[in-house]
Formats: structure tokens, sequence, C-alpha cells
């Protein structure tokens, strides 16, 4: 599974001393305290709007779910809508949100508010992550639609989603993975920043060393440190691999088909011929692996009536490819940390990786050729897309009216190429059947009517991935 670009910048005054206003995707360091209160303090005095007051239009929206933790200190980011101006933007879930446009989140009064704010502006966010040393800081756009309401609004991540899948409903185009994974809503995270593991394997330790190498090496990536003397969390793990075999008994298979002969009489005639083979039995052997892990407090350890779990989860994948369980288990263990530390989606049992072609489109499945809304800076908007544009065809084919009006059968072919606009989503995919002969399109062509005017527009994409996890 690939990372994408965090787009948030860490703020640093090396460069500018902290004063100036910093570009979206700088990347600067905190060297102290000092300095960061220069920071906050210039960001301070340039405020002129009135705190206390509440924004008179909280009527946008950036796709994530949002809560203000109970001392009013910051904004906690439950979940991030993929392909929405905070996921374009960097926000990812987990994050706490404690400045917006310069001003500490403790001191807005509903500071949700500040941050729905008017549609079709930019909001400055000052972000903490979790394993990140440093603020992080990044303009989000707010759009006008809430992409809450996933039965009406979508993005184009989640459009080609549906479309591959028919909603969801073709098992077989994703990876059949069953996930569980939990963590302590109570805990604060953030106040666990190095690791240790607790080796308990005596049938196969090795094993588990190796194992335990690559959770340190996806760990390490996130930010976080080992520490053997003083941990704050030890991890402790558990691991299966073997294989089931199924015995498929021979089977009898009649079938009838339909041969002619000559009558004196009536001329040629259907006669329906049965025949009968016999199939041979054979064994399916089926791979099955399964790991989980468990991140306890190491200070709590000894001191509690319960074992002190602030974070667990655990992955089993079922193959028909036999393969080292040490191979697997990278792919196994990011499907686990994918949600550490934040969960969002409890329980799954499939998974989809998918690439699409992103231009900042938002739709409407009730009204598909009328553009919903546009993410501010996105390729469609830079090509002058806008909100209430009417779709008359994307490359020279029909967008459907609504999502509904396209049949299982069309939206399953669309992936392959027919004459549905929509297929442009996959241009970028890693599909094995691309939507157009053309093999390195660097355009997409819009005609669009714009205020009664027929326009032509190329908008320039961008190829995002999609990871969805979904429940059966």
């Amino acid at each position: 599974m690939q990372s994408e670009q965090e787009n948030f910048l860490i703020l640093n005054d090396s460069k500018n001393n902290g004063v100036d206003s910093f570009l979206f995707g700088d990347k600067i360091e905190i060297n102290s305290m000092k300095n960061l209160l220069l920071v906050m303090l210039a960001h301070l005095l340039s405020i002129t709007v009135c705190i206390s007051q509440e924004v008179g239009l909280s009527s946008g929206s950036i796709g994530c779910k949002l809560q203000v933790s109970s001392d009013n200190q910051f904004i906690k980011v439950n979940m991030v809508i993929q392909g929405s101006p905070a996921d374009v933007a960097g926000l990812k879930a987990g994050d706490h949100i404690i400045g917006i446009d310069g001003v500490s989140v403790r001191e807005i009064k509903n500071p949700i508010n500040h941050i729905k704010g008017t549609p079709g502006t930019f909001v400055k966010l000052a972000i903490g992550r979790y394993g990140k040393a440093g603020i992080l800081e990044g303009n989000v756009p707010r759009i006008s639609v809430p992409l809450s309401d996933e039965r009406r609004y979508v993005t184009e991540g989640d459009l080609a989603t549906r479309i591959y899948t028919n909603d969801f409903s073709e098992h077989r185009q994703m990876v059949q993975s069953s996930m569980a994974v939990l963590d302590d809503e109570d805990v604060n995270i953030f106040n666990y920043r190095s690791y240790d593991f607790e080796y308990t394997s005596a049938q196969d330790p090795l094993l588990e060393k190796e194992l335990f190498k690559e959770v340190a090496d996806q760990l390490n990536t996130m930010g976080l440190k080992r520490s053997q003397n003083n941990p704050d969390m030890l991890i402790l793990m558990s691991s299966y691999s073997g294989s089931k075999e199924h015995y498929n008994p021979p089977q009898q298979i009649i079938s009838t088909r339909i041969s002619t002969a000559y009558d004196w009489y009536w001329g040629f005639v259907p006669i329906p011929i049965t025949e009968s083979t016999t199939q041979g039995g054979y064994t399916e052997v089926t791979y099955l692996y399964s790991i989980s892990l468990k991140f306890l407090d190491a200070h709590k350890i000894g001191h509690s009536k319960l074992p002190p779990v602030i974070w667990s989860g655990s992955v089993s994948q079922a193959s028909n490819i036999k393969s080292n369980l040490v191979d697997k288990s990278g792919d196994l263990f990011t499907l686990l940390l994918y949600q550490f530390p934040t969960v969002w989606i409890p329980n799954s049992e499939y998974y989809l990786l998918l690439h699409y072609t992103y231009t900042g489109i938002i739709y409407d499945l009730n009204d598909m050729r009328t553009v919903a809304d546009v993410i501010p800076g996105s390729p469609a908007a830079t090509a002058g897309i806008q909100k209430g544009d009417e779709i008359i065809n994307i490359f020279n084919s029909r967008v459907p009216d609504k999502y509904s009006d396209a049949g299982k059968d069309q939206w399953s072919s669309v992936t392959s190429g027919n004459n549905n606009g929509l297929r442009y989503l996959f241009i970028m995919s890693n599909l094995k059947y691309k939507p157009y002969m053309q093999k390195d399109l660097k355009t997409v062509s819009f005609v669009i009517k714009h205020n009664g005017d027929r326009q032509k527009v190329r908008v320039t994409p961008q190829d995002r991935l999609y990871f969805s996890l979904v429940k059966n």
C-alpha cells in the first residue's frame, strides 16, 4: 500500500523567523518553544475579527467528522472522507486541530462552525499529528455540499469505487481480509510516543522476531521510537499460518442437447439427446494467515486489575496461493496499522485499493449532469469548471442523468470501456482494462454549459489512491 504525500507543512522559523505567512507545502522545523510562541503571537496579532463572535456563515464543509475535546483544547479528526477537501489537503484521522486561522481552538466559541465557514474559501488549520514533533499547518478548501450525505453527494473516488464494485456488492472485485480493531477513546494517544515488544513465543521465537521487525519499521515511519528501558507502550503479538483441505468428490454431470433426425413423414425433427459425464474428484487447499496486535500502557502493567490495552487489532486472510507469513506480514501489518491510533471502521471483511482520476468535481447522485460543487484549488476549478455547470459530455460520451438510471450491467462495463462519460474516472486505475484506447491521456475533455454558453474545457487530472474497508 503506497503512502500519500503529506500536504500539511511543519512550522519552523529557521528561514523566516516564524513571522511571514507559511506557503502551503513548504517544510520547516521548530527549534525551540520560544520560536513556537513567536509564531503563535504573530498569528494572534494579525487577527482582525472578534473571536468571541461566531462566524456568520457556517454552511461550508471540508469532508471530515470532527469532535471537540472535553477540555476544549483541540478538535479531534475522527474520520476523513476520501477525495474530500480535507483528504486532498492532507488531513488524517486522529489529527488534533489546535488552531483555526491563527487563533487557538480554546479561544473560539463553536470552533467547528469556524472550520465550516463560507463555501469557496479556505481555512488555515494548525494540526498536531501523532508521531510528529512539530505543528503542521495548511489551507483546507471549503465546499457547499455535505459529503456526510453519502446517499446523495459523492467524491470522484467514492463514485469510481461504487461503479467498480456495484455499490460494494461485488465482493470478487475486492480482497477478502477479515479485520477487527478497537481503541480506547478515553486515552490520549498523544501521550504514548515510544514502544517496546514483549516476546512470548516459545514455539517459534525467530518467526516472532522477524514479524516484530516489520512492526518496528512501520511504527518508526509514523514517527514513534523504540525504547527498551522505559517505553510508553508494550506490544504483544500472536500469529498463525496453516492450511485446510477440502475434498470435492466426483460429480456426474448430466446434460441434454438437441439434435435433428430425418423422418419420411415429418422431415427433419428435433430430438433431445441426454449425455452423462463424470468429473473426477479433487482436493482444494486453502492457506490461512492471521496476526493480532495489542498495545498496552507499559506504565500501568502490574498496577491494573485488567490488562491496560489502549489499542488492539487482528487480521485474517485466506488464499489459494501458498506464501510465507513473513512475506505476507508487510501487507497485513499495513492493514492493521492503517487505523492506528484512531479507529473509525471497527470491523470489515474486505478491502479495496483503487487508483482513480481526480479533478475535484463533486457529484450529486440524483442529478449527475449538474456539477454539485468543485473543490477550490482543484484541477477542475483551475480549468474554470464551476458549481451549477451542466456536463454535456466527457470525451464525447454522455453522463447518466441519475446514478440509479444506470443498470448493473452498464456500470460493470464502464471500467472496460463504453459510451458512459464517467469512464474517465478509471484513466489512472490499476485495472487490467483501460477505458480508452489512448494509454497516456494527460487531460480530460469536458463539454459543459456555463450560464447558457457551451464550452469545451480541458482538465489536467491527478492520480489519487482510494483505500476502502468494506463490511460484509
